[in-house]
């Protein structure tokens, strides 16, 4: 049975609360529909990273919902959804700039709850995005949709932004993809976790081949996100040990599924592996995210 219930956090912000007694998770609907917790209740773990302030609060961030907001100054934490780009960048079919980590991050949604878990929608005049998400046992069911309301095709790619509070030695576990590559297109193999003395960061993708599966797991347990590749035909693979900002740097690691191996959709436009929405069309894809201990 899913319980659910809604609070209030730090600055007033409401936070949404689903349980199935394996797991919890708590989302933030006037906050970009931010999943703040998931915490596996069988061991005690939270893999989200956590704001830093109690109870997975967003806390005050009206800051962050102006156009020209930056991503870092909000303090990265917990899950987001980017779209239609994650970088901020200027594409004409958008009418101009596009703001740091897209049109959904930090903008209200609408959310319900639903007898197995909750659906939260962004409206914008251009589009609906969706997201539908459902508990059962030890997984996170996710059914995406986007719905053009525009009157002209629109570029976009999405990336799942979900940033775990990752723990040194443990290890990036990977099926169904190529081989990782930075951003000089150099493959990559992903060591364990590193402490934050280490101090360093960077970010690899890879293609997705059939049915991807990658994890962050070790002796404290697994985070494991799968999908098709039809869904999503790349993986983004963000670390930080430590190693950045450098005013600030940050420990945390980031399984990205992805629709192009690229953060700026002026890029991915001009590489010629966008996805275009045309007027009135609906696309839906899904993914899975299961915890064990």
């Amino acid at each position: 049975m899913i319980r659910s219930r809604a609070r209030r956090g730090l600055g007033g912000t409401e936070v949404l609360q689903i349980s199935n007694g394996v797991l919890r998770l708590r989302m933030a609907p006037e906050f970009g529909a931010r999943i703040t917790e998931l915490t596996d209740l069988r061991s005690g773990r939270n893999w989200i990273v956590p704001k830093e302030s109690p109870e997975g609060a967003t806390g005050d961030r009206s800051e962050a919902k102006a156009e020209g907001a930056s991503y870092i100054d909000a303090r990265p934490d917990g899950w987001d959804e980017c779209f239609p780009t994650v970088a901020p960048c200027a594409v004409p079919a958008w009418g101009g700039a596009l703001r740091d980590h897209g049109a959904l991050w930090a903008r209200p949604w609408t959310c319900t709850a639903t007898p197995t878990g909750l659906t939260a929608t962004h409206d914008n005049p251009r589009f609906r995005f969706r997201r539908t998400l459902r508990l059962a046992g030890d997984h996170v069911l996710l059914r995406y949709s986007l719905t053009s309301r525009h009157i002209a095709p629109l570029p976009w790619i999405w990336s799942q932004h979900c940033l775990l509070a990752c723990r040194p030695g443990e290890r990036i576990e990977a099926a169904g993809i190529g081989a990782w590559q930075d951003a000089a297109g150099q493959e990559m193999t992903p060591g364990p976790v590193l402490p934050s003395s280490a101090q360093v960061a960077g970010k690899y993708f890879a293609k997705v081949i059939d049915r991807a599966r990658v994890a962050l797991g070790g002796p404290q347990g697994r985070f494991e996100i799968s999908w098709r590749r039809r869904d999503a035909a790349c993986v983004g693979l963000w670390f930080s040990y430590g190693g950045w900002p450098v005013d600030a740097p940050l420990y945390q690691l980031g399984i990205e599924p992805a629709t192009a191996p690229f953060d700026r959709l002026s890029e991915a436009t001009e590489a010629g592996v966008v996805a275009w929405l045309r007027p009135g069309e609906m696309v839906s894809w899904c993914c899975r995210v299961r915890v064990t201990c």
